[in-house]
């Protein structure tokens, strides 16, 4: 799935040395199949066994990658680069660029993609995101808020104009989103 040099390892092992006990790796795609897609590396803190996340063990360490941006990934590669008198982690994933075509399992995987695909790269372009908590028996698409979305003025107009609209088009059978987020106006809030 994906490949870690040897040297990549060691380098990321000694990284995560100086972090708390089971800090780990995650990987994560913004604008997945899009031109605007890139591949992204940060901490993960304790052990996320979410299910939304596959786990890949590596020397010293895991990498966690969520579940809908594992096709995206496949056959990457990180490597370590020496730059002048720097270290560098290289990532070359030769497939974030690239439509997927998915079998999807449920209907709230299919849903969850399109969020992820469609939705999601908008929001993150103001510091947030949606997560799908669950699709209900009334086809009520039942979502909150995070980030810079959690608490901005405009949330309530992005709902309706923005999520609501394009899942209602893409998915005929649906009758509603609803946001389940508690609305705190905080410092990160973008509005």
């Amino acid at each position: 799935m994906i490949k870690i040099s040897v040297n990549a390892q060691k380098y990321i092992s000694k990284l995560l040395s100086k972090k708390k006990k089971n800090t780990h790796i995650k990987i994560f795609v913004t604008n997945p199949g899009t031109e605007k897609a890139e591949c992204n590396l940060e901490y993960l803190y304790g052990n996320d066994e979410d299910k939304k996340y596959k786990k890949f063990n590596f020397m010293d360490f895991n990498v966690y990658i969520k579940k809908s941006h594992v096709p995206f990934l496949r056959d990457s590669e990180i490597k370590l680069i020496k730059n002048n008198l720097n270290f560098e982690l290289i990532l070359r994933s030769p497939y974030i660029k690239k439509s997927v075509k998915k079998n999807f399992t449920s209907f709230e995987e299919k849903i969850n993609y399109f969020i992820e695909v469609n939705i999601n790269p908008f929001l993150h372009s103001h510091g947030g995101k949606i997560i799908l908590i669950k699709v209900n028996n009334k086809k009520e698409v039942i979502i909150q808020f995070q980030g810079g979305c959690n608490g901005c003025s405009m949330v309530s107009s992005t709902l309706k104009n923005m999520v609501e609209k394009r899942l209602l088009e893409n998915f005929p059978d649906l009758i509603a989103v609803r946001d389940i987020t508690n609305h705190i106006p905080s410092l990160y809030s973008y509005y």
